[in-house]
This record gives C-alpha cells, sequence and structure tokens, in this order.
C-alpha cells in the first residue's frame, strides 16, 4: 500500500469507529487502529492481519507473552507493551469499580469476566482471595500465592491476617488452571474443606472456590461442593 494510501485508510478507520464504535470494525481493524498509534509511519494491516491469524483472537493477543510478541518482525518492544497495556486496562477497571461501587458477590458473570482476563490466561498458577463485607459486597481482591497451588502452598494464617484486616465476614478463594482443564483435583477438594472449616472457627464463612481458565469455570458453590 502506498503511503498516502494507507494514511487514507487510517483516516477512514479512525471515522467509522468514531462514527459507528468498535463494532462496526472486524477483529484485524481494532488491532490495525490500536497499533497505527505506535507506528505512526508503518501501514499496520499486514500485521494486525498476522497477529490475528497467529493467536485467533484479540484477547489471545493482548494476553500473549511479551517477549513471544516482541519475537514478531514489526512488532517490537513499545508495541509489545502497549498490546499488554491495553490488555490490562479492563482489569484494572473492574478493581476501582469494586472499591468504588461495592459490586456484589451475586454479580458473578462480572466477577467472572474480571478473573479470566486477570488470570485466565496465566501460564503461572496464582491464588486470589476475595474479601467480602456482611452484605457479601467485595471489599478487596488480593494475589496471596503463587505457583503450584495445592494445601501445602497455601496459609491459612496468611489469610486470616488479610481477612481481618480487611474486616471480611466471608471469602471466596481463586485460583487458575493454565493446563486449561478446570476441573477441580483432589488436593483442591482437600484444600477447600479445610479451608471452610477453619474459618469458620473464626466466623469467617468461605462461599466458594472458583477454577478459572480462559475458556471456563468451575464453581465450588455452583456444583454443591461447598
Amino acid at each position: 500500500m502506498e503511503e498516502k494510501d494507507y494514511i487514507g485508510h487510517r483516516k477512514r478507520l479512525r471515522k467509522r469507529y468514531l462514527e459507528n464504535g468498535y463494532e462496526s470494525l472486524q477483529d484485524y481493524e481494532i488491532i490495525e487502529l490500536l497499533l497505527t498509534f505506535v507506528k505512526q509511519r508503518v501501514d499496520t494491516k499486514p500485521l494486525a492481519k498476522q497477529l490475528i491469524k497467529k493467536y485467533g483472537t484479540i484477547e489471545e493477543i493482548f494476553k500473549a507473552d511479551k517477549k513471544e510478541l516482541e519475537s514478531i518482525d514489526g512488532i517490537g518492544e513499545i508495541s509489545a507493551i502497549f498490546l499488554k497495556f491495553i490488555g490490562d486496562i479492563s482489569a484494572y477497571s473492574f478493581k476501582e469499580k469494586t472499591k468504588k461501587e461495592k459490586i456484589a458477590f451475586r454479580n458473578k458473570s462480572q466477577l467472572l469476566s474480571y478473573l479470566r482476563n486477570d488470570i485466565g490466561f496465566s501460564k503461572n498458577e496464582e491464588f486470589k482471595v476475595l474479601f467480602l463485607n456482611s452484605s457479601n459486597e467485595i471489599i478487596e481482591i488480593e494475589s496471596l500465592f503463587t505457583g503450584t497451588i495445592d494445601k501445602s502452598a497455601i496459609y491459612p494464617r496468611k489469610i486470616l491476617e488479610r481477612a481481618l484486616h480487611y474486616n471480611a465476614r466471608s471469602l471466596v478463594f481463586v485460583h487458575n488452571h493454565h493446563s486449561g482443564n478446570v476441573m477441580p483435583s483432589e488436593k483442591d477438594k482437600e484444600l477447600t474443606q479445610e479451608m471452610k472449616e477453619f474459618f469458620r472457627m473464626v466466623d469467617i464463612y468461605v462461599l466458594d472456590h472458583i477454577i478459572i481458565t480462559k475458556d471456563s469455570h468451575f464453581s465450588f458453590l455452583e456444583e454443591g461442593i461447598i
């Protein structure tokens, strides 16, 4: 594409977005438009199509490993950081919203969307705790443990310390399975039961344990295990 051609195309793309929203754009066009802000003198359409072809979806692009993105011809460090930063904004927005609006645990779809974005795509296991008040509204969300998640790696006293700090009345545990399999292991079940019994002694209730992946989730509460 000639230089003046891609500049004209870029202007038309921006105009279409401003007049009709992002839904008027194809997936590769969304990435193409984003890349124009960090690659102002390059036709970003071929690169956007290449990224969609490689990763399949916009979300997969945002969650791709930074070094892997950098290795793609035409991306480089700045573009890789930019794409990952855009992908992290939705998770940041949800956490800010929980602080301002006291999002209730019953608003499960919004919560799952946040968790999926936050750790569902991660290649490392992470254990998060949601601290809730007496109305089951989220006070805070913290990542407390990383690595192989089993009962030997999770310290109840650490969770209790943070629960007392927030004056939490109930807890929800969340961890990811990077394998993509959402089914709980026997260790997951044992951990959940032991935690439930431990916190019951101090009048704090474990409401749920959620296993999250990029495609799905498993809720101990929904499945009647907890």
